[in-house]
């Protein structure tokens, strides 16, 4: 019987002789979504709150916000909150502040608090971190949720996900190299821009498939 026959039989009756496959490294950073992973975020709901702080109807805030791109602009970090508030309260007429946004963005969340509890049984060791498309307006909130994460917001990095830089910059910040950082997304567009960008990265929707991801990552017992 030939050498290679034998190894075949080998691994047909004696499977534990095989050389265990090489263990994935755990990572050394885990970077996450907010809105669709952490959290519900109802964008009417928002949009209805903050409209009735400002005494004018949904669509003619929506229209300001969006139509003026004023919404995109202060996620990426190009419009600052103050200027925000007040090219809205020049377009309509109001007074809104940072706290009406604030209540307006706090009714229209919903934490996911058994995708949060996954995050408490994370090594110690292990740098945890939100990266989200968010304006510095809304980033007050997201910490007072996650009072013990890092909240890394697109206004701080001047760019938004999925551009890879915007990982590179995340990973940066957190003193960790991209191929050691685990990045996880609702949005597989965000989860392509990770990947590009260098880093482990998959999707997850709910506390089963994030606890999944966690655990084959080896984050979690």
């Amino acid at each position: 019987m030939s050498q290679g026959c034998r190894n075949q039989r080998a691994r047909r009756y004696f499977p534990s002789i095989l050389p265990a496959p090489a263990l994935m490294p755990a990572p050394h950073a885990l970077l996450l979504d907010f809105d669709g992973l952490l959290a519900d975020y109802d964008h009417r709901r928002f949009l209805q709150v903050l409209a009735t702080a400002a005494g004018v109807e949904s669509p003619q805030l929506d229209a300001v916000l969006r139509g003026q791109s004023l919404e995109l602009a202060h996620a990426r970090g190009a419009l600052a909150g103050g200027a925000l508030l007040e090219a809205l309260n020049d377009a309509l007429g109001s007074t809104l502040q940072a706290k009406d946004w604030l209540a307006a963005r706090r009714a229209a969340s919903t934490p996911r608090r058994d995708c949060i509890a996954l995050l408490g049984r994370i090594p110690g060791h292990v740098r945890v971190a939100v990266l989200t498309n968010n304006g510095a307006l809304t980033l007050p909130l997201i910490a007072q949720l996650l009072p013990d994460i890092q909240v890394l917001g697109s206004a701080q990095l001047g760019m938004r996900k999925p551009d890879p830089a915007a990982y590179q910059a995340a990973c940066e910040m957190l003193g960790c190299p991209p191929s050691r950082t685990l990045f996880v997304d609702h949005l597989f567009r965000n989860v392509q821009g990770a990947r590009a960008a260098g880093l482990l990265a998959d999707t997850a929707y709910h506390a089963q498939s994030l606890r999944r991801l966690l655990r084959r990552h080896h984050l979690l017992d």
